[in-house]
């Protein structure tokens, strides 16, 4: 079987998240003896550097096509067009090279409604992956609307990362979609035996993006009405346009002591970090899923998450807390119910329970139970 993946590009160096999830599947796939090449449609701004035009490439054994074509924020109408474009002289590429692939597997609605070109030029069956943050709300804009109604109804087959991202697309086009979640890397995370916690060297770990979603404004109030003293430490893993403002609230809040900003780590050293830490704690305000969530999990730390959409699925009491999201008091309170009972949690448990849900082989499984149903559903057309 050879298998497509189309995504909106991919890490191009070690600390880059951008196309991270489809090359985790096309890695976790490729064990299944399913011959995969990545197809990347790289429209951002020409402020990201990276190399321009069209180019092969390869990462950790994946074959990548890539065609970085810049435009950035351009309306949707005008990123659709290009897109197709772009990736018509991807695919022209690939069957010369490789053959015709047996379908298609992109991700994100933008991405996925830049397929669907593939699905009319060539009848080639369209497997969607939704991740789409756009989606994971109450109130959707109408051309978010209008581009899910050209897409969603026009492919073989819909999937959704988290229940609520399924719920919210069933809501807005009455479609059905599966859950299938995002991997974790178990070759990087995975559980290393712990010391009982010395209460007096506690450190809670958070990592994301510095913007505004991730919470990092609502945390850092949290933790100073915790009121730890010095006994208790946060250290924050990340880069974004709010790290300044973030620098100010730990200053204001006198926490310049207890909170260190590290800054953009790639994922061997974060999982290093982990080991280190006691607990994970991360207040987003949206996720459709949550990979770094399920990261920690693997690593055996216990977890502090917000009912934002994506940990739902996977955060309960064996393995963490869930609070409201932009709720200062209740993340407080979970905070130091996590000082108080760390040692309570079956950290061996809370890995072995992740690896068998969110590990490769699990996610890539139920990826190939798809492709074989819509290849034997389209061959019986």
């Amino acid at each position: 079987m050879r298998v497509l993946i189309v995504s909106d590009g991919y890490p191009q160096n070690p600390t880059s998240i951008n196309g991270i999830f489809p090359l985790d599947q096309a890695k976790a796939l490729q064990h299944l003896n399913v011959d995969v090449i990545l197809a990347s449609v790289d429209l951002r701004s020409v402020r990201r550097r990276r190399k321009l035009g069209l180019y092969w490439d390869e990462k950790d054994g994946i074959k990548i096509i890539n065609y970085s074509f810049p435009l950035g924020r351009f309306p949707l109408k005008v990123l659709s067009y290009v897109g197709k474009k772009v990736l018509l002289r991807i695919y022209k590429e690939v069957i010369n090279k490789y053959g015709e692939p047996d379908l298609a597997h992109a991700h994100f609605l933008v991405i996925g409604n830049i397929a669907t070109i593939l699905k009319e030029k060539f009848n080639l069956p369209l497997i969607i992956t939704e991740h789409s943050s756009a989606i994971n709300k109450n109130k959707l804009p109408e051309k978010i609307i209008k581009l899910g109604n050209e897409t969603y109804f026009k492919i073989d087959f819909l999937i959704s990362v988290s229940s609520r991202l399924a719920s919210r697309i069933k809501y807005f086009w009455d479609i059905d979609s599966i859950v299938i979640p995002n991997i974790v890397d178990t070759n990087i995370f995975k559980y290393h035996k712990r010391k009982i916690c010395d209460k007096d060297t506690f450190t809670f770990l958070s990592v994301g993006r510095i913007d505004f979603n991730k919470g990092f404004d609502i945390l850092i109030p949290a933790f100073k009405k915790a009121d730890f003293g010095t006994k208790v430490s946060l250290k924050i893993v990340g880069k974004g346009e709010y790290e300044e403002e973030l620098l100010e609230i730990i200053k204001r809040e006198e926490l310049t002591e207890q909170i260190e900003l590290i800054g953009s780590l790639n994922r061997k050293e974060i999982a290093d970090l982990m080991k280190e830490c006691d607990a994970f704690v991360l207040a987003s305000r949206s996720e459709t899923f949550g990979v770094v969530y399920i990261e920690a999990l693997a690593a055996g730390l216990p977890v502090i998450a917000t009912k934002c959409g994506g940990p739902e699925d996977f955060i309960d009491y064996f393995n963490g807390i869930l609070v409201p999201i932009d709720d200062v008091d209740s993340l407080s309170k979970a905070l130091l119910q996590m000082y108080d009972n760390v040692d309570n949690f079956d950290k061996k448990k809370i890995s072995n329970d992740c690896k068998n849900r969110f590990a490769p082989l699990a996610v890539a499984s139920q990826l190939y139970d798809v492709y074989t149903n819509v290849l034997h559903s389209n061959r019986n057309k």
